[in-house]
């Protein structure tokens, strides 16, 4: 932590990866799910306060060629490195631009746009109130009426039984030697102790478990640290954060976690009585979060919000056309909603999966087919399956040509961070979707192999990708040793061929190879 970061942890960067509801793309989506109007053109501005080491702001930007994308953070290394990236795969439609909110608020850059859409994850419950209050500033003078504003932050009450070991892991971290990542891990091995002696707080509180198990390295230290060891960690009911917008005129609209604008999947049926019955949409809000374990939440809101009618919702998700992501012997009926677990009629779904593995289809088609069957699906419960789901994804711009920038960024994001084994979530830029295509390591090193000329064949790819390991003395481990050479091209050809078998059909649909 520098004295410059008034609090904040400077000391390493955040972890790479891409976040896929912060698409404009998918907040639109969401927002028409739940009746608002979200209309975007393809030249829309789009603004991310806390990007990272760039790479969501970067993929939205390669994604939407005829976009204007700024994305701000005050960390000097990330920004750099976020620029590099964009450089190397020739991404003109992005600016990076190092800053303190409360100095782009009051001082802006000159030529900074007004924005359609401004995203900030991972930020508000992390800064101060100077900075939150600097924040709504730039909102209330930078976003368009109609425009649309998403923040991700740590909710309460679902975050209530940490609150403890947040405040230990801060204090003991604070004396203790080394970078943030290391002091995080020492204290987690203290708040480790006080556990197994017997600390109330702490052995009562499943979440805190997970933390706390020695297997909980599958959290990465520059997680932990960034998230528990800020100064300014605060997290927020709700009814908080839509009360700090108000002066920017800003009105809560939906949630950008698709599912939890269906009530149905949510809640039960007398639980939605009660929370309709509430006096007030603050008191509504929190009862429906005493109703979920939201810890974190991601919420969408809009400067002049607009309803539109039922008909008009159902005409414009009929328009859309999805696209299937896995092959239909993967797909399952049975899924997991923030209620527990919704099952869709096979009736219905099987033949509407069937046809999307032929080729993308529009909504509207998939639902004749459904019908066709004697088992109507609505236009609002098929996309809330499909797209909530991560089995089907909306093509923005279906006929779309491929683009060699895209390509590009995906490749320079494998080769800065998609090698060491971290199981870290980027993305393949798309412009038919218009977002990126989520992807782990091994997904993106497939698709790099390929830009780089591979035919898809899993012993050449293979080939590829043990040489750029080798490159960057990189080993593959088994059973938590290195790999003889045998067993690191076996474990690389297998890896290699599930995701050709799984995810090449769908990237050449959407214009990703």
């Amino acid at each position: 932590m520098d004295a410059w970061s008034g609090g904040y942890i400077s000391d390493i960067d955040y972890l790479p990866g891409f976040f896929a509801f912060q698409a404009p793309s998918h907040l639109s989506l969401a927002l028409t799910v739940a009746g608002f109007e979200a209309g975007l053109g393809d030249d829309f501005a789009y603004c991310e306060l806390g990007c990272g080491l760039g790479i969501t702001a970067g993929v939205i930007a390669a994604s939407n060629p005829a976009a204007r994308v700024v994305a701000v953070d005050f960390l000097p290394g990330q920004i750099a490195a976020a620029r590099a990236l964009a450089d190397e795969a020739g991404l003109t439609n992005i600016t990076y631009l190092e800053a303190d909110f409360a100095a782009l608020a009051d001082a802006p850059p000159p030529g900074l746009p007004m924005f359609d859409i401004v995203s900030l994850h991972g930020v508000w419950s992390w800064v101060s109130d100077a900075t939150r209050a600097a924040i709504v500033r730039f909102l209330a003078t930078r976003v368009k009426p109609g425009g649309i504003v998403h923040v991700g932050y740590s909710a309460l009450p679902a975050w209530s039984p940490i609150i403890g070991l947040r405040r230990f892991l801060a204090d003991a971290a604070a004396a203790m030697p080394g970078r943030s990542d290391q002091r995080v891990l020492a204290a987690i091995d203290a708040a480790r102790a006080l556990n197994d002696a017997g600390a109330r707080h702490l052995t009562r509180s499943p979440w805190v478990q997970r933390i706390l198990k020695p297997e909980g390295a599958q959290f990465p230290p520059a997680y932990l640290a960034h998230e528990y060891l800020n100064e300014n960690w605060r997290p927020m009911f709700a009814a908080e954060v839509a009360e700090a917008f108000v002066p920017a005129k800003l009105t809560y609209a939906a949630a950008a976690t698709l599912t939890e604008n269906y009530p149905d999947l949510c809640f039960s049926p007398e639980q939605r009585a009660l929370i309709d019955g509430q006096p007030t949409e603050a008191a509504r809000e929190t009862a429906r979060d005493l109703c979920l374990e939201r810890g974190f939440r991601h919420d969408i809101f809009l400067r002049g919000a607009r309803r539109i009618a039922d008909h008009q919702r159902s005409q414009r998700l009929g328009a859309l056309t999805l696209a299937l992501v896995k092959p239909a012997d993967k797909v399952v009926f049975e899924i997991e909603v923030p209620g527990g677990k919704a099952e869709m009629g096979q009736d219905a779904y099987r033949p509407i999966f069937a046809a999307l593995a032929e080729r993308p289809r529009t909504v509207a088609e998939l639902q004749r087919i459904g019908a066709a069957t004697g088992a109507p699906v609505s236009a609002v419960e098929l996309v809330g399956m499909l797209v909530g789901s991560h089995q089907a994804l909306p093509m923005l711009r279906p006929g779309a040509a491929a683009e060699d920038t895209a390509r590009r960024y995906a490749a320079a994001v494998t080769k800065a961070f998609g090698f060491p084994g971290r199981g870290l979530q980027f993305a393949i830029p798309s412009p038919r979707l218009g977002t990126g295509i989520p992807a782990y390591q091994v997904e993106m090193q497939v698709h790099a192999a390929m830009v780089a000329g591979c035919a898809p064949e899993a012993d050449m790819v293979a080939d590829w990708i043990a040489g750029e390991l080798a490159a960057r003395g990189e080993s593959i481990l088994v059973d938590n040793a290195p790999a003889t050479p045998e067993q690191a091209r076996a474990t690389i050809v297998a890896a290699v061929a599930e995701v050709i078998d799984e995810r090449l059909a769908f990237w050449r649909a959407v214009g990703a190879v």
